[in-house]
């Protein structure tokens, strides 16, 4: 246990990171999707906040400035995590394929630094500049404090979720960029991973919860009965902004046992469980995101660490 820990320190302790922080920040490319990034959540915020300002005109209705302040501030956190999921798979797919494009990677192999760090090193470069990202956009989220409508704790928490959905999609896209020799090949799959854990889950989610309402409605003689949402859609990080930022949403999909949840995975029509502690969406979202990110680091560690054997072995060749 000792030597784990003592290897696990020895990753974090990394000169990867600092050599693609600097080499990352040197280029122009860098302020340049700052000021991308900032501009298009700005500008959507903008344009959200005018819109409602202005149907409020067209319409003669008075609407507070507490609701459009938590609308505008409810529709850049969306926002923002889409940007997101969108800026992320470009800036980690080409970690470790780039070195391998460049013909650097062997390189690496042959260093001091183990395959963890090598992974753990470019996971961080990247989440790091993504990390960058979503700490620039707070002062944007900051002008919703001025309507009294968002708590603190609500800030904290989507923007917490948003790192950890980065740091998911970092961790997959790591995974295959250690698995392909080419980054278009390493960026598409990323890009089609993402689409798949965030947009066909959901949708399959609600086509799952569709079809257990129906069973649940038919076995009570067409009465309204105890179901809830599948799990693929309840801990989806779009509905688990839905309900840290409407208050309203907690009537419907508030905390859910663990035995409830696992009943509703497997589309169980008996009667509804209570056991297990109670899980919100937005917890059961960072579990399951957690647990999907330390696969994919693993995946990619074995991956560098049967690729370094590679070199290691024509060393050996060519020494005797």
């Amino acid at each position: 246990m000792s030597r784990f820990w003592l290897r696990f320190m020895r990753g974090l302790d990394n000169p990867i990171v600092l050599r693609e922080g600097i080499s990352r920040m040197r280029t122009w490319r860098a302020p340049l999707a700052i000021t991308l990034y900032l501009g298009l959540l700005g500008a959507f915020g903008y344009a959200v906040f005018a819109i409602g300002v202005i149907a409020t005109q067209i319409s003669h209705t008075t609407q507070s400035a507490t609701a459009l302040g938590a609308a505008t501030f409810d529709s850049m956190t969306v926002f923002e995590l889409i940007l997101v999921l969108l800026f992320t798979p470009a800036l980690a797919a080409g970690a470790i394929s780039g070195e391998k494009e460049r013909q650097t990677f062997d390189s690496l192999l042959v260093s001091n630094v183990s395959a963890f760090g090598i992974v753990w090193g470019k996971l961080v470069a990247s989440m790091a500049y993504i990390l960058l990202l979503v700490v620039s956009a707070i002062p944007l989220f900051a002008f919703v404090f001025i309507f009294g409508s968002i708590e603190p704790d609500q800030i904290l928490i989507t923007q917490a979720l948003i790192i950890v959905t980065a740091f998911t999609i970092g961790s997959v896209a790591l995974f295959w960029s250690a698995l392909f020799k080419r980054s278009l090949a390493a960026t598409v799959s990323a890009y089609g991973s993402a689409f798949a854990l965030y947009g066909l889950s959901a949708a399959l989610g609600y086509l799952l919860t569709y079809i257990n309402t129906v069973r649940y409605v038919n076995a009570s003689a067409g009465q309204p009965s105890d179901y809830g949402l599948h799990p693929l859609i309840y801990g989806n990080p779009f509905m688990a902004f839905f309900t840290l930022l409407v208050p309203q949403a907690g009537s419907f999909v508030g905390p859910i046992h663990l035995g409830r949840l696992l009943q509703l995975l497997v589309l169980d029509g008996g009667p509804v469980s209570q056991w297990g502690p109670t899980i919100t969406s937005w917890q059961l979202s960072l579990y399951t995101q957690g647990a999907l990110a330390v696969l994919c680091v693993f995946g990619a560690v074995m991956l560098v660490r049967g690729r370094r054997a590679l070199p290691l072995r024509r060393i050996a060749v060519k020494a005797s």
